[in-house]
């Protein structure tokens, strides 16, 4: 028998079991540190809540949580209609609520709208709290920052709706408010 054959094999075997040894080693090697996050989530109620105007029946006013969709505001072509009172805005909380009223975004057939202007009035006061240019000369129109409702007050949301003398009755627009309430 050749003592370099055999030495050779267990050279070999050796050099594997070595190899495998090393492998283990290293993947056991590695440490690891864990770090946790846990959280609760829960729901807050907020202070301000939409609330039907005398109106709602004649807007088809739909409220959905934070949501209102007034779905059947009209208009005729060269004419203005006026929504006194299709939704409102009730301060729930126990202090006064900040918020900006944004003109998020204006689509469908602006080409044949004149304009859309949308009055905010208080009902506890009788007074005019800011007016809100939706559409105006083409373009959407301007914001209103810095409002601050009155705990306990409502505030009507009054739409003004003009519609150019070549609107057609399959004209639309769909307009999009933001309310921005900051969060103390």
């Amino acid at each position: 028998m050749n003592v370099n054959k055999i030495s050779s094999k267990k050279a070999l075997k050796f050099l594997g079991l070595l190899i495998s040894a090393t492998l283990i080693a290293t993947v056991s090697a590695a440490l690891y540190d864990y770090m946790y996050l846990n959280a609760t989530v829960g729901v807050e109620g907020i202070a301000l809540a939409w609330i039907n105007g005398t109106d709602a029946s004649e807007a088809n006013t739909n409220i959905q949580g934070v949501t209102a969709t007034l779905a059947n505001l009209l208009g005729p072509p060269n004419g203005t209609r006026i929504y006194p009172d299709p939704v409102r805005l009730n301060n729930t909380g126990g202090s006064g609520v900040q918020f900006n009223i944004t003109v998020y975004d204006v689509t469908g057939q602006t080409g044949q709208l004149d304009s859309i202007i949308v009055r905010v009035y208080s009902l506890n006061t009788t007074l005019s709290i800011a007016n809100v240019t939706v559409w105006s000369g083409g373009a959407k129109g301007s914001d209103a920052d810095a409002l601050t409702i009155p705990s306990g007050h409502q505030w009507k949301f009054q739409w003004e709706i003009t519609w150019k003398a070549t609107a057609l009755t399959s004209d639309s627009v769909q307009v999009y408010l933001k309310l921005e309430v900051p969060v103390a």
